[in-house]
C-alpha cells in the first residue's frame, strides 16, 4: 500500500495553510506560525471533527520529549490569534474540556501539484512581487528563524503606552536553588516598569502584543552575579539594546535600577527617575533583606501551608535586617491573611489581628505606595470589613490611576457583597491593564458570572483559571457549582473528587467560616449545587 503524501496545503475558513513554511494565508496577508503550532494544526486537520486529548496531541507532536501542558495550550492559542479566531465563540478550533481540541471548520485538500509545477508556478508568483513586497518577506523570514514569535492578529498595548512583555528570566548557575533569583529579578524589573506611566508592562504570553520584549539571564556565583539582558522590537526582531551588567552580588539592587534606566534610554523615552530608590519603592538598601525577600516571594507561589509558613519565615529575617523595609511587612501580613483564609490555624482570629496589625505597619512605614493600601485592603476583606476594604483600595487608587489589582480587588469585594453585575466591568478593566494578571483575575470574573446565572461564560473563565493553578481550591468550588448549573453532572461530581483531593476534609460550612461572603442569598445558592455534586 503506497505511503499517504499529506496535501501541500489545505483551505478553511478562507484561508491557506501551507505546513511546509508554516504560513497561513488570507487576502494577501500572509502569517508565519511557530512550527510546533503548524504541527498541532496539521495533526487537527488530519482529525478534522473528532476530538483530540491533550495526550494524543503532545504525544503526536513533542514525542519523548517531556513538555509542560502550557506548550500545547500556547500553541492553540497561537494559532487561534492566526486565524482571528475567539476561545469564547470558535468557529475554528474548540476546547472540549476535560478532553482535548477538535477542529470544526470545514477543510478542503487542494490537488497537490508536481514539483515542477510547483516550482514554476513559484517563480510566476515571485516575478509578480514588488522588490519592496519580496524584502517584507525576506525580513519576515529572518525574524521567523531568529526565534521571535511574531503573532499577526493581538491587539496593541493599551492607551498608546509602549508595551514591553519581560520573558521569564533563565537561571543559569546550574543550580536550582537559585531560581528564585532568576524569578525575583524578573518580577522586580517587571514591577519597576508598570511604574512608569509611559509603559504598559507584562509578561510574555499573553493576548496583548506587545512592541517590545525584554528577555534575560542571571548566574550568581559566589558574591558575583551576571545578569545580561536583550531588548527587541517585536514587529521585527531587531535588537534595540543588549546589555550585560557583570558585578559584586551586593549591587544587585543598583543593577535593577540600571536596567530600567538603560531600557528608557533604548525607547527614547526621557523619563526623571531620580525619585524611583528601592526605599520610595518599599524596598529596602539592605542586599541581605533583599535577598530574603525574593525567596520569600518565591515561596509564597505554591500557595500550600508549608509554602506560606517558610514564607512567613523568611520575611521575618528580612525584617530583622531590615526593620523599616516596607514591602516585607505586607508580604508578611498577606501570610496571614492566607493561614487564616485557607483555615490553617487553630486560632483564626489571633492570625487575622496579627495580618492587620502587620498591614499597618507597612502602611505606616510607606504610606505612599498603593501597593501597602492594597494589602490592607485585601486583609480587610478577610475581616469582612468590605466597607473599609473599599476605602483602602480607592486610595490606592488616587496615588495609581491604572492599578490593576485595586480594580480586580473591588470587583471581588462586589461579589462577595452581593452586586455581581458590578464585578465585571471591574475585573474587565484590570485585565486590560494588567494581561498578565495570573489565575485570580479569570477567578473573579468566573465566580461573578456563576452567580450571574451565566454559567458559559462562567466556565471559560474558571477552566482558565484551573489552568493557570490547578491546586486553587476555591476555582473548584465554583466550577463544580457551575457544571451543575449547566446540567453535567458527571463533570460536577468530577470537581468535587478534586476538591476532596486538595482538601480532604472539605466541607462547606468551614469553607463558608472564613469566606468573605456576605450576601446571605449567594451563599444559600452555591450551598445548594454544591450539595447536588455530594459535598456537605
Amino acid at each position: 500500500m503506497p505511503t499517504r503524501v499529506p496535501p501541500d496545503r489545505y483551505l478553511m475558513v478562507g484561508h491557506v495553510v501551507t505546513p511546509a513554511t508554516n504560513e497561513i494565508a488570507f487576502e494577501g496577508r500572509v502569517t508565519r506560525v511557530e512550527p510546533k503550532s503548524m504541527e498541532v494544526l496539521v495533526h487537527l486537520l488530519e482529525h478534522a471533527g473528532e476530538v483530540v486529548s491533550r495526550v494524543a496531541l503532545q504525544d503526536a507532536i513533542w514525542g519523548d520529549v517531556v513538555v509542560g501542558d502550557d506548550s500545547l495550550t500556547g500553541a492553540i492559542i497561537k494559532l487561534r490569534k492566526a486565524f482571528g479566531d475567539d476561545a469564547r465563540n470558535p468557529r475554528l478550533i474548540e476546547t472540549i474540556p476535560k478532553r482535548g481540541y477538535r477542529l470544526i471548520a470545514a477543510v478542503s485538500h487542494p490537488v497537490q501539484q508536481p514539483a515542477s509545477a510547483r516550482g514554476r508556478s513559484l517563480l510566476v508568483r515571485l516575478g509578480a512581487f514588488s522588490a519592496l513586497a519580496l524584502a517584507c518577506v525576506l525580513v519576515a523570514t529572518s525574524v521567523f528563524r531568529s526565534g521571535v514569535d511574531p503573532v499577526a492578529t493581538t491587539s496593541r498595548a493599551p492607551d498608546g503606552r509602549t508595551g514591553v512583555a519581560v520573558a521569564p528570566f533563565r537561571n543559569l548557575s546550574g543550580d536550582p536553588a537559585q531560581d528564585y533569583l532568576a524569578l525575583g529579578i524578573e518580577q522586580t524589573i517587571l514591577a519597576g516598569l508598570a511604574g512608569i506611566p509611559e509603559i504598559a508592562a507584562m509578561r510574555t504570553g499573553t493576548d496583548v502584543r506587545p512592541d517590545y520584549r525584554l528577555e534575560g539571564s542571571v548566574q550568581r556565583s559566589g558574591d558575583v552575579i551576571r545578569i545580561d539582558t536583550q531588548l527587541l522590537e517585536t514587529e521585527n526582531g531587531i535588537v534595540a539594546s543588549t546589555r550585560r551588567y557583570d558585578r559584586a552580588f551586593s549591587d544587585l539592587l543598583a543593577i535593577q535600577s540600571d536596567i530600567e534606566r538603560d531600557i528608557m534610554k533604548a525607547l527614547a523615552l526621557e523619563i526623571d527617575l531620580a525619585e524611583r530608590t528601592a526605599q520610595a519603592r518599599g524596598l529596602t538598601e539592605s542586599i541581605e533583606a533583599y535577598d530574603l525577600f525574593l525567596q520569600a516571594r518565591a515561596a509564597l507561589l505554591p500557595r500550600n501551608k508549608a509554602g506560606n509558613a517558610r514564607a512567613r519565615t523568611l520575611y521575618r529575617r528580612a525584617i530583622a535586617r531590615d526593620p523599616d523595609f516596607a514591602r516585607a511587612y505586607g508580604g508578611l501580613a498577606l501570610s496571614y491573611a492566607a493561614e487564616y483564609r485557607n483555615g490553617w490555624s487553630d486560632n483564626g482570629p489571633e492570625v487575622l489581628a496579627q495580618a492587620m496589625a502587620t498591614a499597618e505597619t507597612a502602611l505606616g512605614i510607606q504610606p505612599n505606595l498603593p501597593a501597602q493600601h492594597w494589602v490592607v485592603g485585601y486583609v480587610e476583606t478577610q475581616r469582612r470589613n468590605l466597607v473599609d476594604a473599599v476605602a483602602a483600595l480607592e486610595t490606592a487608587l488616587r496615588l495609581d490611576p491604572e492599578y490593576a489589582d485595586a480594580y480586580a480587588l473591588l470587583g471581588g469585594i462586589r461579589t462577595y457583597a452581593g452586586a455581581p453585575d458590578e464585578t465585571v466591568p471591574l475585573l474587565r478593566k484590570a485585565m486590560r491593564l494588567r494581561p498578565d494578571g495570573g489565575f485570580l483575575y479569570f477567578l473573579l470574573l468566573g465566580r461573578a458570572y456563576y452567580f450571574l446565572d451565566n454559567c458559559e461564560q462562567g466556565l471559560i473563565n474558571l477552566e482558565e483559571a484551573a489552568r493557570r493553578n490547578p491546586a486553587n481550591l476555591e476555582t473548584h468550588v465554583y466550577l463544580a457549582s457551575c457544571l451543575v448549573r449547566q446540567g453535567d453532572r458527571a463533570g460536577a461530581e468530577w470537581e468535587a473528587l478534586e476538591i476532596l483531593a486538595i482538601e480532604p476534609q472539605f466541607s462547606i460550612a468551614q469553607f463558608f467560616d472564613t469566606y468573605p461572603m456576605t450576601a446571605k442569598d449567594q451563599k444559600e445558592t452555591l450551598t445548594g449545587d454544591l450539595r447536588l455534586t455530594g459535598i456537605d
